[in-house]
This record gives C-alpha cells, structure tokens and sequence, in this order.
C-alpha cells in the first residue's frame, strides 16, 4: 500500500490523503474524489472546468484527472442565431 496525496486544482491547497494498493486504484480514487466534491460543491461546477492533482508522498505530481465542459458548436450556433 502506498500513500497517495490529492487536491484540486484552483483551489486552497487542501491535501486529502488516501492510502491505495496501486496507481490505477489511486486514479479510480481520484475520479471518486472530484465527483463527490462536485455533489457537494455544485457551484463549483460552473467553472467549467476541474482537475485533481494526485502526489505520492514525497509530494512529487504523479497525475491529474481533469474534468471540462465544453459547449457544443450546435449550442454556440443557437446563442449566436438568438442574438441576431
């Protein structure tokens, strides 16, 4: 088992520390992480876009998971035809 260190990007530097038996269970960790923040956090949703920083214990990055919205370009085309 190893200690792996995540935070979100963008905001305080608050460091949630999980013990997990690889990293691909450190990355099903942290997609696990941004999706209950997220349930919590709603607002934080319309920044339109969120990352988690995943460090092992020496705190050196090992990966991030980024989550983003992107508006569609049929949606783009709409609000523009909507301005006209």
């Amino acid at each position: 088992m190893g200690l792996y260190i995540f935070s979100l990007a963008g905001r305080d530097k608050v460091y949630e520390r999980m013990e997990c038996s690889s990293l691909s269970e450190a990355r099903n960790k942290a997609v696990k992480y941004l999706g209950e923040y997220l349930i919590k956090h709603p607002g934080f949703a319309n920044d339109g876009h969120w990352r988690v920083n995943v460090e092992d214990e020496a705190h050196n990055e090992l990966f991030h998971v980024i989550v983003a919205t992107v508006t569609s370009r049929h949606a783009k085309r709409l609000n523009n035809s909507a301005d006209l």
